[in-house]
């Protein structure tokens, strides 16, 4: 997995998933598809209070009494913190399976996971709003609590099957992203050995640097004296009476 994919995978579906919410479970989109109009029973308009399932309400007196109930303070809290679940999960799910990805079959894991993240994730969102407004008054006749609990995870994991492939699409889009990116270039240089010793990157400009945009060191560079090439100088001359034998006591 290339370095920064996760990153790129994971801000690209949780902003998708973003822009899903924001534009089509707001108010106006729910007073559409669940006011009283000749269109009600029509496919469009079920369709359309699927994908809107996970509510925010920014002024709950602008929906009126054309429903057959009212929101209070705390339906509207639970849809935010419904909401904030929703996108923490999809965040965390890419993110975290994103790291197991291949470069031969990524960009279809990646489309698969970022649809699998908001479908978890809009179950999870009608459970947390379920646990926040459930009370005994709110059951339906003849039901039960866990029944009702899971026809709203239900309805949320239907968001999720009908909304999720765009997540997979930002998904797909931020990993063949970071496989266009270059490498990076900060990774520290390998070791140099020169004359035996280690040398290390500094500054430019630095005495001893050895490496691509550096001149060679020459042999004059060297921890240790080297003889330039040419002829070996001459041996000085003998002194007039030098004997040519070495001083008693002197063994080879």
């Amino acid at each position: 997995m290339r370095p920064g994919a996760t990153k790129r995978i994971a801000v690209s579906g949780t902003v998708v998933a973003f822009l899903i919410v924001a534009g089509l479970g707001n108010q106006w989109v729910f007073k559409e598809s669940w006011g009283r109009s000749s269109d009600s029973g029509k496919w469009y308009m079920v369709l359309l209070r699927i994908v809107g399932h996970p509510l925010w309400i920014a002024d709950k007196g602008d929906l009126g009494d054309e429903f057959r109930f009212s929101f209070t303070t705390r339906d509207v809290t639970a849809g935010y913190v419904g909401i904030a679940v929703l996108f923490v999960v999809v965040a965390a799910v890419l993110a975290f399976g994103a790291r197991g990805l291949n470069e031969r079959a990524g960009g279809f894991v990646a489309f698969i996971l970022g649809w699998f993240a908001l479908v978890l994730g809009g179950a999870l969102h009608a459970l947390t709003v379920f646990t926040i407004v459930h009370d005994e008054a709110g059951r339906r006749p003849g039901g039960s609590g866990f029944q009702d609990a899971m026809t709203t995870i239900q309805a949320g994991t239907y968001f999720g099957l009908l909304t999720g492939w765009l997540v997979g699409l930002a998904a797909v889009a931020g990993y063949a992203a970071s496989r266009r990116a270059a490498p990076p270039t900060d990774y520290p240089p390998p070791p140099v050995t020169v004359y035996g010793q280690a040398a290390a990157y500094g500054p430019p400009g630095t005495p001893g640097n050895v490496g691509p945009g550096f001149p060679p060191r020459s042999p004059y560079d060297a921890p240790t004296t080297i003889r330039p090439a040419g002829p070996p100088p001459s041996a000085p001359p003998r002194p007039t009476g030098a004997p040519d034998t070495p001083p008693g006591g002197y063994r080879p």
